[in-house]
C-alpha cells in the first residue's frame, strides 16, 4: 500500500502559500521510520524539517530541490512496510 507524503500547512494563514524544497534527507529507495526526517522545506520566515507519515521505503520523489510547492502538495510516495 502507498502513502503520500504531503506538505502541511505551516505557521500561520498570512504566509505565502508555497514552500521552497531546500534538500532531501533520503535517497529513493532508502528506508523510512515514520517520524523520521524525509526533506527540508524553506518557508518565507523558517526552515522546517517534514516527517515521513509511515514506516516504509521512499519510492518516488515528486518534487525537486530548489522547487516551489503549494501546502498539501503530494513530494514523495512511500511504500508502506515495502
Amino acid at each position: 500500500m502507498q502513502k503520500e507524503v504531503i506538505i502541511p500547512r505551516l505557521g500561520s494563514s498570512d504566509e505565502s502559500d508555497e514552500v521552497r524544497i531546500l534538500r532531501w534527507l533520503k535517497e529513493t529507495g532508502a528506508r523510512v521510520k515514520k517520524g523520521e526526517g524525509l526533506l527540508e522545506v524553506e518557508t518565507d520566515k523558517v526552515n522546517v524539517e517534514i516527517e515521513a507519515p509511515d514506516d516504509g521505503r521512499l519510492m518516488e520523489i515528486k518534487a525537486q530541490v530548489g522547487e516551489m510547492v503549494k501546502f498539501s502538495a503530494v513530494v514523495a510516495i512511500i511504500e508502506k512496510g515495502g
